[in-house]
């Protein structure tokens, strides 16, 4: 499990208290609007970013955010234009959006909007995109109902992100997987190895596209 987020956010009240104030979502509203919003935050803060260890890993996570509020009786940070990385031995990933939530009670963080995925794990390069995603700390894992990855020559379509320590493991229910050539086949599981070897099962299912 990694550390606990809300020991981070203890000091990061403490520290940022010169740069936290209370302020509406929108800075167009009445004054009316202003009011209702404003009694409903408990701060907002600036170009903040919070910085994820974890026990028995040696994944890092860091979370870039150009505005983070919270609102009164939700143990939730709402995140404007995150910028994601989550790195370690072999691993270098950055995920973008427009915005997102840090449940900290839950070690969970969920992203939505325009979601770009960058990076390189395991000497691999990795680009794609994605529906909104779960990122959930204590099993260490990326969830989403459709992400696309684009590794070597191969489009993968997938669910599922496990990161262990030495290797990334992609799942789906199933995995479709394009290559150059159009080719399109299914599998459940592909591991993407320390040696930076893209591992798939023995067998392969051709999908009928007839």
């Amino acid at each position: 499990m990694p550390k606990s987020i809300f020991v981070y956010l203890v000091a990061l009240f403490f520290l940022t208290g010169s740069i936290l104030f209370i302020t509406s979502f929108f800075l167009n509203s009445s004054d009316n609007e202003i009011e209702n919003v404003n009694s409903e935050i408990i701060f907002e803060a600036k170009n903040i970013s919070i910085n994820l260890g974890f026990k028995d890993s040696n994944l890092n996570l860091k979370v870039k955010s150009s505005m983070v509020n919270s609102l009164k009786e939700e143990k939730n940070l709402y995140v404007y234009k995150p910028e994601i990385g989550l790195s370690g031995k072999n691993i270098n990933l950055k995920i973008t959006s427009d915005n997102g939530k840090i449940s900290y009670d839950k070690n969970i963080i969920q992203i939505e909007n325009n979601i770009l995925v960058s990076g390189e794990a395991n000497g691999k390069a990795i680009k794609g995109s994605s529906d909104p995603i779960n990122i959930n700390l204590n099993q260490k894992n990326l969830s989403s109902e459709k992400l696309i990855l684009f590794i070597d020559e191969y489009k993968i379509l997938l669910n599922e992100i496990i990161l262990e320590n030495e290797e990334m493991v992609l799942k789906g229910n199933p995995i479709y997987l394009i290559d150059n050539e159009g080719l399109e086949t299914e599998t459940s599981m592909i591991r993407l190895k320390s040696s930076g070897e893209l591992f798939f099962p023995n067998k392969l299912k051709i999908r009928d596209l007839n």
